[in-house]
C-alpha cells in the first residue's frame, strides 16, 4: 500500500513540476500575449483544454518562425524526442492554468462564463 502511495506521490509530483515548468514558460511577454488573446476568444469553460493546447502550439509555432524573421535558418524542432513533447505538454499545463486564470477574469467583467444558446421552438 505504501508503494501505491508513494507512486501516487511521485506521479502528481512530476505533473506539478511540469505545470511549474510551463507555467515559466508562460509567465513571459509572449506567452502572456498568446494567453490573453486565447482567453478572450474561448467561448466557454468547456474549451479550456482545446485553448490550452491551441496556445502551446501556437507557441511552438512563433519558436520555430521567429529566427527565421532575424534572418536565420528554419529548423523544425526535434519532434520524435521525449523531451520535446514534455516541453510541450509542460506548456499546455502552463497555458491551461494562466488561461483559466484570465477567462475567470474575464467572465467576471463580462457576465458570465458559458456560451448561451438559443433554441429553435
Amino acid at each position: 500500500m505504501e508503494s501505491l502511495f508513494d507512486w501516487i506521490s511521485g506521479v502528481l509530483g512530476a505533473v506539478f513540476g511540469l505545470a511549474q515548468g510551463g507555467f515559466d514558460g508562460v509567465n513571459q511577454v509572449m506567452g502572456l500575449l498568446i494567453a490573453v488573446i486565447a482567453a478572450l476568444l474561448m467561448p466557454a469553460w468547456s474549451r479550456l483544454w482545446a485553448t490550452a493546447l491551441g496556445a502551446a502550439l501556437v507557441h511552438v509555432a512563433i519558436g520555430v518562425v521567429r529566427p527565421m524573421l532575424d534572418g536565420g535558418a528554419f529548423v523544425l524542432p526535434d519532434l520524435l524526442t521525449l523531451t520535446f513533447w514534455m516541453g510541450v505538454f509542460a506548456l499546455f499545463l502552463g497555458y491551461a492554468i494562466v488561461i483559466a486564470v484570465f477567462f475567470l477574469i474575464k467572465s467576471l467583467f463580462t457576465g458570465g462564463g458559458h456560451a448561451h444558446r438559443k433554441h429553435a421552438h
